[in-house]
């Protein structure tokens, strides 16, 4: 008797989808370590010829698998944002041993990223950028735990680690206890149609966030501009196009800006009927037929309006009784529905049979 023995590998996969430009740790030294990191060249993982931010178009950096990077000096060009944490197993890290900064719109100390400073030296990021700690990610705040241990936004002492100091800043426990610095995460409801209600959501976090002042503006097609400081608006009347919008809290020295694109749809128009049929009595029944554009399907209901559903995301659909159906068009992308249906009867009709020695015929009258 033979055994197949089936081994099953586990590989630890990155949690978001990559871009080129993107790079993640694959091994613990120095930021400038070219050998530490990995860079997505559009296909796969590579290893990495320059670290990030050494030249420009650095995308998404991601401190993963375990490892640990230590930053002493300014980096020079910009990188979209720094993630340090996977979830995964071992504590990812993310060491400050010297005076050094990154130009960089968001930190984020995720699942299982840690952030410690081994000096008393300042760590400095640009004014706007969000330092966010979400739930198992911390700074820590053990001994010894100095004044001399900055972190700064923009030209605001924003935090030391025991919250001492110059300007009376907030403490490394605060940054965790409140899941960072002023923060906005916009959402919305899309994908939506035209006419229907857009709702926005700022998401505001971080220290002080509660009490910081907010404002949304937005463009789009036609002209269109707009402009609330509630922190979720819901917006009538937009036609199909693509708008943007952009919302940014702030305190004091301290704000966060952030940028939603929303894509309105267009209604799809109502299918084209592959024609009324008609079953004969004892016969098969026919199927019934209608078309639509590229990206749309059909839902095919009992009634002109509402009703029930009797088939999904079908261009056919098989009746079991005579009777009067209805296709509506979907969009596959955005979900908007014509805004009418088409109606297709099957109906029952007289035939004539005909019958030679081997073939039956039912002819309709």
């Amino acid at each position: 008797m033979r055994v197949l023995i089936i081994c099953l590998i586990f590989i630890p996969i990155t949690l978001f989808g990559q871009t080129t430009n993107d790079f993640r740790s694959v091994g613990t030294g120095n930021w400038t370590n070219v050998s530490v990191w990995e860079v997505f060249n559009g296909t796969t993982w590579v290893a990495a010829t320059t670290y990030p931010g050494q030249v420009t178009g650095t995308n998404d950096v991601s401190i993963e698998g375990g490892f640990s990077i230590t930053i002493n000096s300014n980096i020079p060009n910009e990188i979209n944002s720094l993630t340090i944490g996977d979830g995964i197993g071992a504590t990812d890290t993310f060491f400050v041993s010297g005076t050094s900064s990154l130009n960089t719109a968001l930190i984020t100390l995720a699942n299982g990223g840690f952030g410690e400073w081994t000096a008393n030296v300042t760590f400095s990021i640009p004014a706007g950028t969000a330092f966010v700690v979400i739930p198992n990610g911390s700074l820590d705040t053990s001994n010894p735990c100095s004044a001399a241990k900055i972190l700064q936004i923009g030209t605001t002492r924003y935090a030391s680690c025991n919250g001492n100091g110059q300007g009376n800043p907030f403490s490394f426990a605060e940054i965790n206890a409140n899941g960072g610095s002023l923060s906005v995460t916009p959402t919305s409801n899309t994908p939506i149609c035209g006419g229907d209600m857009l709702s926005l959501f700022a998401n505001r976090s971080g220290i002080n966030s509660a009490g910081a002042s907010l404002n949304w503006t937005g463009s789009g097609p036609a002209g269109y501009t707009f402009s609330s400081t509630l922190d979720n608006p819901v917006i009538a009347g937009l036609i199909a196009g693509n708008y943007s919008f952009t919302v940014t809290i702030s305190s004091g020295s301290i704000f966060n800006t952030n940028t939603i694109d929303v894509i309105v749809g267009n209604a799809p128009t109502a299918p084209v009927s592959g024609g009324d049929q008609t079953l004969c009595a004892g016969g098969t029944i026919p199927t019934l037929t209608a078309s639509v554009n590229i990206n749309e399907t059909i839902d095919w209901y009992d009634a002109s309006t509402g009703g029930n559903l009797l088939l999904s995301t079908n261009t056919s659909y098989t009746p079991t009784i005579a009777g009067s159906y209805f296709a509506e068009a979907r969009n596959l992308t955005t979900g908007c529905i014509s805004s009418n249906r088409t109606e297709i009867q099957l109906s029952i009709g007289l035939c004539t049979i005909v019958t030679n020695r081997r073939i039956t015929y039912r002819v309709k009258k």
